[in-house]
């Protein structure tokens, strides 16, 4: 097994992005700080949006960071890392993973299998983000070294799914042959006991970590009347 894979087996691998365009904690700096604030608690590796961040985090852990690169510009289905020059910049800023989205419907570009390829020809690994099982398979196809359940929820096709997709996890982990990341609703310690219990290889949490405003929101939505 790649020894970056290795240890992130049964890791928790916490991502820090700010997902609301409006929060203040979106500046690359505070994100690579609660990234490496994770680290106290048990983290075993990250995921951050953007080669900045991944530049500012690198010199402060020795943990495995996957990064990623979200396309902005909007009107295409696939918007997580769409290019191969985005790809190249996470690599050289030191990520030593790239997630790449993998769904079907539009790309501003490139295919799923030339950013891999990018990835691959810089001696880095390849997470595909997917939300259905035919789209894993026909990602591994094309050059992912491993899968992660990010979309689901998130792609017309399967809007309004359970999250995290346990069913789907179980499968993947049956019927593919690379490692399988659960990563989207994971809010509590049972979701975690619940992926690794279905074969999860390791899971992924961001807002129930990283999101100030996400948590104050569910925890406002219990006040009564």
């Amino acid at each position: 097994m790649n020894p970056v894979l290795k240890r992130l087996e049964r890791q928790l691998i916490v991502s820090s992005q700010a997902m609301d365009p409006r929060s203040p904690l979106k500046r690359p700096d505070i994100l690579a700080l609660m990234a490496e604030a994770a680290e106290l608690g048990g983290a075993g590796g990250f995921r951050v949006d953007g080669a900045e961040v991944v530049r500012l985090l690198r010199p402060r852990t020795t943990l495995p960071i996957i990064g990623i690169a979200k396309d902005n510009r909007g009107g295409f289905d696939n918007y997580i890392t769409t290019s191969s020059d985005d790809a190249a910049e996470l690599a050289e800023a030191g990520a030593e993973i790239v997630a790449i989205q993998a769904t079907t419907g539009t790309r501003p570009a490139e295919s799923f299998a030339e950013i891999a390829a990018t990835v691959h020809r810089l001696s880095r690994l390849v997470m595909a983000d997917i939300a259905t099982f035919e789209e894993a398979e026909a990602a591994v196809r094309e050059g992912a070294d491993m899968v992660a359940t990010t979309m689901v929820g998130h792609t017309t096709q399967t809007e309004g799914q359970a999250r995290p997709p346990l069913e789907l996890v179980a499968r993947l982990v049956a019927e593919l042959s690379v490692p399988v990341i659960v990563e989207g609703g994971i809010w509590t310690p049972e979701h975690v006991a619940l992926s690794f219990a279905e074969g999860a290889f390791a899971v992924v949490c961001g807002s129930a970590i990283t999101a100030p405003d996400i948590i104050t929101k569910r925890l406002v939505a219990a006040i009564p009347g």
